[in-house]
């Protein structure tokens, strides 16, 4: 199989890394030069064409403007966390291509979050927009080779579930980091795991209130509801 892996961030250098690892040697592009150094990688724009798969491993901003200019004669699977504004987009461009997200990843950022295990276990979540059966095989069959797990879903209920738990707990992470930090010196494990996602990198941040605002707005609130009535309790003790 042809693969080209297009980025590589933590998603994007953990599946060349796996790759790698079961003997495949995946095409790798990015336009960092430390990054394309330590894993071999062309350090260029990628335009290629007459692969089998192209992963799209890229911070949503440039995925969308990335799409714009692909060739058409690969088939594409990106890997970003927000699906339905990627999907539309797509429609309209006329891709080969399938949306996925890999439901894994840490807290690092750089060389230091590749790790070739991550998918093990995981969710995979794939959405075709127009996708052949032999399309839907071939990313399959890439994302057993990862050792993830394929789930298809649609893509306004993959933004919606994502909400509830992915993008609104990293803000809820960051108030509680945020109100705890002067008192971290009394802090265990608990508070170590609550504040663990308002470590992350904070584009994704800035992706979630962006691209999938009003679902995030809508689980807040649900949670704000919920608070106040445990605060309204607590003060009734």
């Amino acid at each position: 199989m042809q693969i080209a892996i297009v980025g590589l961030g933590q998603i994007g250098g953990s599946i060349a890394l796996k790759l790698q690892k079961m003997g495949l040697r995946p095409e790798l592009f990015d336009i960092d030069p430390k990054v394309c150094a330590l894993l071999n990688a062309k350090c260029e724009e990628f335009n290629g064409h007459g692969y089998d798969l192209v992963i799209l491993a890229l911070h949503v901003p440039v995925l969308l403007r990335k799409i714009e200019k692909l060739p058409k004669d690969n088939l594409y699977l990106d890997t970003a966390s927000i699906k339905f504004p990627i999907m539309e987009k797509v429609r309209k461009m006329g891709l080969n291509f399938i949306g996925g997200h890999p439901i894994a990843g840490n807290e690092r950022v750089g060389p230091d979050s590749w790790d070739s295990e991550m998918f093990n276990g995981k969710p995979f979540a794939l959405i075709s927009v127009s996708a052949s059966e032999s399309e839907k095989e071939i990313v399959e069959k890439f994302v057993g080779i990862l050792g993830a797990r394929a789930v298809w879903t649609e893509a306004f209920k993959h933004d919606v579930a994502l909400a509830y738990t992915s993008h609104a707990p990293y803000f809820i992470s960051a108030v509680l980091k945020k109100l705890g930090t002067p008192y971290e010196e009394l802090s265990g494990p608990g508070y170590a795991s609550m504040t663990r996602l308002a470590n992350q990198n904070p584009k994704l941040g800035r992706v979630f209130k962006k691209y999938n605002s009003q679902n995030v707005a809508n689980v807040l609130e649900k949670v704000a509801v919920e608070i106040r009535k445990i605060a309204d309790e607590m003060r009734k003790c």
